[in-house]
């Protein structure tokens, strides 16, 4: 590697972190935090053992980082190690796949810096390691039809079964993104590989990866895909507009979406046809079985949609070079679309599922305690904030009642189910913190979400609640701070 090389790998880490480091927390993740920390295995539910290797993972690392907030920080910095690593496996399947080097570092540059990408990045959701480790998976196998020795081919088709099977351990639906793969390469490499090799190394996959996941699932009683097939799944997400469907799937990409139309031009092309068949496959079992989309939802097609997005970044060059004589002036042209891009691309993180705060909640946290020496802090959504709040201020005490459609129902945790219960802290000063939220873009446009948020405190007559504190952007999310007098 020279040093242009290293200098360009330095620039692009530093720009990844800069525009992915944003301390904004999505729902799932702050539940992982408390489960993996708090909870152990033998209590999981169905959602959660859907993730079981994820959650494993997690508590191997937080027995070493430590709850607080020192903790979550190196939990996130670990997972956004891992989305860079899954960049650079992916940077070696694409050299494996397109035509030169340069190709495959462009590819992968593309795909550093896709807006899902750096959504996932520096988020500890069971996306991060499955990502990973389907892309060792795909490279594997890819290794293993490209070798002729047949022990070092076995070696690698085996390696392929066992990492999808831990992929799949940590995220149940990632298989998506290995069969995805292997469709668009029996499609359209098919002939180049034999068909009789590509079968019998497929075998050989499936025949690993089911017999790990019967030795999981039948001998030790982890039930990871239940969860995808039940009721409870389906109940639990609202229907979904098409256009709202369509508007989730165009993030993943924003503004860089626009050069999927160039790409087009290149239809005849065997790399175009192989990523077209392996985006769309990827896409549509998200399409079927989900009842509404989220971006991060559609992670088992991110490099494919990488190399659409590179053709039609050379689309564009090549017209530039045809345009502009000098070499040098097209590639800061390039450079310069593809800056704009990023930047354009900002604009459109607002409609990215976050629901979390960190740096407005910290903030809080800090003036409470500038006011309070001795408080207990009431906290009335469990999934989300009780969790991340519990984790992240381990000190604190910090109590949940969270109450859906007028009946109490405890989410775990320490619950507080009745005026009676707040009897014990009457020498204590009692705040309760809801967040409100106002969403104003495209699809969600002056629509406000968050009033008390989900509480037996708002609705009992002897509390009064007084406004002491808030912090953080409406546009995004505020926490309001309460006083409670009991009447």
């Amino acid at each position: 590697m020279n040093a242009k090389s290293i200098i360009f790998l330095i620039f692009s880490i530093s720009l990844f972190v800069l525009l992915s480091y944003d301390r904004l927390h999505q729902w799932d993740e702050v539940h992982y935090l408390y489960e993996a920390a708090f909870v152990p295995e033998s209590e999981y539910d169905a959602f959660l053992t859907a993730k079981y290797g994820h959650l494993l993972l997690m508590k191997s690392f937080i027995s070493l980082t430590g709850t607080g907030l020192s903790g979550l920080f190196c939990l996130d910095l670990i997972y956004a190690l891992m989305m860079l690593s899954f960049v650079f496996v992916s940077n070696r399947l694409l050299k494996e796949l397109l035509d030169r080097k340069n190709d495959a570092v462009c590819a992968a540059t593309i795909l550093m810096f896709l807006p899902l990408t750096l959504y996932l990045s520096f988020k500890t959701l069971s996306e991060v390691p499955a990502l990973l480790l389907g892309a060792l998976s795909i490279l594997s196998f890819h290794l293993g039809l490209k070798e002729e020795h047949r022990h070092r081919a076995l070696f690698y088709i085996s390696c392929s079964g066992i990492l999808l099977f831990f992929a799949t351990v940590c995220r149940s639906d990632v298989s998506i993104m290995f069969f995805s793969f292997v469709l668009a390469l029996t499609a359209i490499y098919g002939n180049e590989f034999g068909f009789k090799k590509l079968f019998s190394s497929l075998a050989a996959v499936c025949i690993i990866f089911s017999l790990l996941l019967f030795i999981l699932i039948v001998l030790l009683d982890i039930d990871i895909l239940s969860y995808y097939f039940s009721d409870a799944h389906r109940s639990a997400q609202y229907y979904q507009s098409v256009p709202g469907r369509l508007f989730q799937t165009g993030l993943e990409g924003a503004l860089f979406c626009l050069l999927l139309i160039p790409s087009m031009l290149s239809y005849r092309e065997k790399r175009f046809k192989f990523a077209l068949i392996w985006f769309i496959s990827a896409s549509i079992p998200v399409w079927i079985v989900s009842n509404h989309i989220e971006t991060r939802f559609l992670y088992h097609n991110l490099i494919p949609l990488s190399i659409l997005i590179f053709i039609g970044f050379s689309m564009v060059f090549g017209k530039m070079s045809e345009v502009v004589a000098d070499k040098k002036t097209a590639e800061i042209g390039i450079a310069t679309i593809f800056a704009a891009i990023l930047i354009g691309n900002v604009f459109f993180a607002g409609p990215l599922w976050t629901e979390l705060d960190e740096h407005a909640y910290t903030s809080l946290f800090e003036e409470m305690d500038a006011l309070y020496d001795d408080k207990i802090i009431l906290i009335p959504y469990a999934f989300v904030d009780y969790s991340f709040l519990r984790f992240s201020f381990p000190d604190e005490e910090i109590f949940n009642v969270q109450s859906i459609e007028g009946t109490e129902e405890e989410y775990g945790g320490d619950y507080l189910g009745d005026i009676g219960s707040l009897e014990q802290f009457n020498e204590t000063t009692v705040l309760y913190i809801s967040w409100r939220s106002q969403r104003d873009h495209l699809l969600f446009k002056d629509e406000e979400y968050g009033t008390y948020n989900y509480s037996w405190i708002t609705r009992d007559p002897q509390i009064e609640l007084t406004k002491v504190l808030e912090e953080g952007d409406i546009r995004r999310i505020r926490y309001e701070v309460y006083s409670i007098r009991i009447t």
